[in-house]
């Protein structure tokens, strides 16, 4: 009966992670993807009601995130958001400014479990969550860029790598009303990013300078595409559960 439960929001909380809203067919493909695992299991959720406890069982929910993962990650690539294509840039750097082009984010679809998946049972509230964090081993970025300070012109690339970036999801089922929320959701760690530069005529004080200014913007960047990616369509996810839910167990009858 645990896997009941289980399975659907791992599913469910893995897919999202696809559904970044860069391509609407992508999207939809991913979106369909969920509605058929999902509705598969919604039937037997009704039983839930009768256990008043589910013990933790670490093991095999780890095992589960394990196996649908590479999955997950595969549909990611396939939908066209690894690698993501980014905007051209102009920045003032203090001292000149430097044109960025070409850029692309990559290893997007490199999602993996961190540590053990967690499941607890609140007698109380009649809610059981399942709580786990999801990491990036290593996200890149890349930008051709061509600078320009005082009369010296350089071009080059420049990468940067973000390393352990991980976001924290707990989920929550209630067995009275037969609904999932999500009771947090936020990065658990932004990462440590690092920046390679690479070029012609790139002189070292002109690299402190493009450092000093790239190292925040790329940052930034990085972590909202990842909530654009894995964060920002939990809740749509949740709210389509729910709808799901709803038609399997409490049916509009029409007369």
């Amino acid at each position: 009966m645990k896997c009941l439960l289980v399975a659907p929001l791992l599913l469910a909380t893995a897919l999202a992670a696809g559904l970044a809203g860069f391509e609407p067919d992508g999207v939809e493909k991913l979106k369909q993807e969920l509605i058929e695992q999902f509705s598969a299991v919604a039937q037997g959720l009704p039983t839930l009601a009768s256990h008043n406890s589910l013990g933790s069982s670490e093991a095999l929910l780890n095992d589960y995130l394990d196996l649908v993962l590479p999955d997950i990650n595969s549909a990611i690539s396939s939908a066209g958001f690894d690698p993501t294509s980014l905007p051209d840039e102009k920045i003032n750097i203090g001292i000149g400014h430097v044109n960025l082009s070409q850029g692309n984010l990559t290893k997007l679809a490199t999602i993996e479990r961190y540590h053990n998946v967690t499941v607890s049972y609140d007698s109380d509230s009649k809610k059981v969550a399942l709580e786990f964090i999801l990491r990036w081993q290593d996200l890149e970025l890349i930008y051709k860029f061509k600078s320009k300070v005082v009369l010296i012109s350089s071009t080059g690339h420049v990468v940067a790598n973000v390393e352990h970036l991980k976001i924290h999801l707990k989920l929550a089922f209630d067995l009275n009303l037969a609904q999932v929320e999500v009771q947090s959701l936020d990065f658990k760690h932004t990462g440590d990013i690092a920046l390679t530069f690479t070029g012609v005529g790139v002189l070292d004080y002109i690299i402190d300078a493009m450092s000093n200014s790239f190292t925040g913007i790329f940052h930034n960047l990085i972590l909202d595409m990842v909530k654009k990616v894995a964060m920002d369509p939990v809740e749509e996810i949740v709210e389509a559960i729910n709808q799901i839910l709803d038609n399997a167990l409490r049916p509009t009858t029409t007369h």
